[in-house]
């Protein structure tokens, strides 16, 4: 006699990240971008609260993007929309464009943070290696942000604020791939 089958259980969905900036043709598609590279598997979209709907990436971050070996073309803007805010984890780059999602999309809540205070996210998870990432992600959502974390806005800006930004948003994303990847492993 064969035992039966083992039942088949689906794949959770890939995790979800949404990054959202202001205009969506700088820091958004450029975190947007990096991190899809650096994880595969993993579903990774932008968004601008103000977004320059269907514009391509602005040209000096597109040219910081190549320098780090990723393509940023076919790129165009969209505007945030609540079915934006299903996303497992939603950052955004600075703290008015926080509490603007906040705002909008309270029922977000607990999926809203800052990029800029992902380095706490990453020491939450190094000293609760028995937690769930959503469990340290919730855990996280209710940690203050403190000030001076914004990313800086490049647009209309001159070179070197861009390669600044950029060399800023890659160490975010960095620091946020171990931890992501955490999340993925477990689903």
């Amino acid at each position: 006699m064969t035992s039966p089958a083992p039942a088949h259980r689906p794949e959770p969905p890939p995790l979800s990240i949404l990054f959202v900036c202001t205009g969506n043709v700088c820091r958004s598609p450029f975190a947007e971008h990096l991190l899809r590279d650096r994880l595969p598997g993993s579903r990774v979209v932008s968004r601008g609260i103000f977004a320059l709907e269907g514009s391509a990436m602005e040209s000096q971050m597109a040219g910081e993007l190549s320098a780090r070996g990723v393509d940023p073309q076919g790129f165009r803007a969209r505007q945030v929309s609540a079915a934006d805010l299903g996303a497992d984890l939603i950052l955004t780059m600075s703290r008015r464009q926080r509490a603007y999602l906040l705002d909008e999309f309270p029922a977000a809540a607990r999926r809203i943070r800052h990029i800029g205070h992902v380095p706490e996210l990453a020491r939450m998870a190094s000293e609760n290696p028995d937690s769930s990432l959503k469990e340290i992600i919730s855990a996280w959502t209710r940690r203050a942000i403190p000030a001076g974390l914004d990313v800086p806005d490049p647009y209309g800006k001159d070179a070197a604020q861009a390669a600044r930004t950029a060399a800023l948003l890659t160490e975010r994303v960095e620091q946020l791939v171990p931890v992501l990847r955490r999340g993925i492993l477990a689903r």
